[in-house]
């Protein structure tokens, strides 16, 4: 090793610690801010509300802990209730902390790789401290940090990526046909979740009035009621990815032995929560064609990005397309798998510690209805651009054709006129002879 080699590496430290540095603030504040958003809600709710004992004093310690338990269920931190456990996470709280920590890091971070793993590091760590800070044992703990990187790395490096036009160049070594793949089965991936949110809007909206009467029930004041409401917001993702599962078809259960779906909804009591008036409240009929819209939409999203797709060869059923195909449908297995597990989980004891859909069947059936509705266009296009391929071969013929009679005409003619002229020639050497042979008599 030359002798000037630690003084390098001491100067390549001292100048990526300012990097460095800047990573680890933007995990930090990340931590900070999300428990914030959790924390305030709470403190404000007890505030308002009376006191267990019929004191005065205001448990604010009690407030903490509850806001401490929502955090961590939020990444994945179950909640200890009696004869039970809530693990169902509010799938809203990932989602806000993702939003702080791509803003933070926009700001904070640095276009290194360096300040990445810094800022994913940091906001692991301090989620892994804040569930031993309550008491959660080691892998409980380990969870959480896991749970904090998985949130923090694709964060932060969309907030890097809009501050400083950083390029992931793993990507630009992928063949072409993946790349398509990625962006055809993200783009229906996300069309199946915006329809799951559209459907979801709307049965809240036929469901109003059960929540208003499930909201009213609980006689809450304004303070609490307004902490309730946060709450019910960060699980909103939660009932979005449930909808998605029932938008494919295998619908989701709300307890044991239930199950919502458009072909049939079998629900018995639920708990009190108002956000459990807005699940769908009936099923067949019409309904049961819901699926085919997903299999639209993914058509439409086919038909969408046809000028991005690989210019295909032949006649558009080739090796690739099935290695577009593939890796989209890959992808769309992926998102709705990941969706699904991370909206599954106990919501309580007895009955309702099985909640969510079903991974296998939820993929299987989405997976089933991308391929159709891609299927179609790619069968669509095969079949015009083999048509246009013989329409396109007979006009060619045709052309053929023209050209050589155009080319024999010439020769023809040219024969014709020696035909001609070798007759004219035989008729001239015949009139002399006779014209002779009429002169000698006289």
């Amino acid at each position: 090793m030359p002798d000037d080699a630690p003084a390098t590496l001491l100067a390549r430290a001292r100048e990526a610690a300012p990097r460095a540095l800047g990573g680890a603030l933007t995990g930090l504040q990340g931590v900070v801010l999300s428990y914030l958003v959790v924390l305030v809600p709470a403190l404000a709710g007890v505030a308002g509300a009376p006191n267990l004992d019929g004191s005065a004093t205001v448990d604010w310690g009690g407030a903490a802990d509850v806001a401490t338990q929502v955090w961590l269920l939020g990444h994945g931190v179950p909640v200890a209730v009696a004869g039970g456990s809530i693990a169902l996470v509010p799938l809203g709280l990932p989602l806000v902390s993702a939003a702080i920590l791509l803003a933070v890091a926009r700001r904070f971070a640095a276009k290194t790789w360096a300040s990445w793993a810094f800022a994913c590091g940091a906001y692991a760590v301090g989620a892994a401290a804040i569930a031993a800070g309550a008491d959660a044992d080691a892998l409980l703990a380990l969870r959480a940090g896991l749970a904090g990187a998985l949130i923090a790395a694709p964060s932060v490096a969309l907030g890097i990526w809009r501050t400083h036009g950083a390029r992931l160049r793993l990507l630009d070594r992928l063949p072409l046909d993946v790349r398509t793949g990625l962006r055809l089965g993200g783009a229906t991936a996300g069309a199946i979740l915006g329809l799951a949110a559209l459907a979801g809007a709307a049965w809240a909206y036929l469901g109003r009035e059960d929540v208003a009467s499930l909201a009213s029930g609980l006689g809450m004041d304004p303070l609490g009621a307004g902490a309730l409401a946060l709450a019910e917001l960060l699980y909103v993702p939660t009932l979005v990815a449930w909808m998605a599962a029932w938008v494919v078809g295998p619908g989701f259960a709300v307890g044991e032995g239930t199950l919502v779906s458009p072909a049939v909804v079998e629900i018995g009591d639920l708990p009190h929560v108002p956000l459990l008036g807005a699940l769908p409240s009936a099923g067949g009929g019409w309904l049961v064609w819901v699926p085919a819209v997903a299999a639209v939409a993914a058509l439409v999203v086919r038909v969408l990005l046809h000028r991005r797709i690989v210019p295909l060869q032949g006649h558009g059923l080739d090796l690739s397309a099935a290695r577009v195909a593939g890796t989209g449908l890959g992808v769309v297995a992926l998102a709705l798998a990941g969706v699904t597990v991370a909206s599954s989980g106990a919501m309580g004891p007895g009955r309702l510690a099985t909640v969510g859909g079903d991974a296998l069947l939820v993929t299987a059936a989405g997976v089933g209805l991308a391929a159709a509705g891609w299927a179609i266009v790619w069968l669509t296009v095969a079949a015009w651009r083999g048509l246009r391929g013989r329409a396109a071969g007979a006009a060619d013929d045709a052309r053929d054709d023209a050209r050589a009679e155009a080319r024999d005409a010439p020769a023809g003619a040219a024969a014709r006129d020696g035909v001609t002229g070798a007759q004219g020639d035989a008729t001239a050497a015949r009139e002399p002879a006779g014209a002779s042979s009429t002169a000698t008599p006289s």
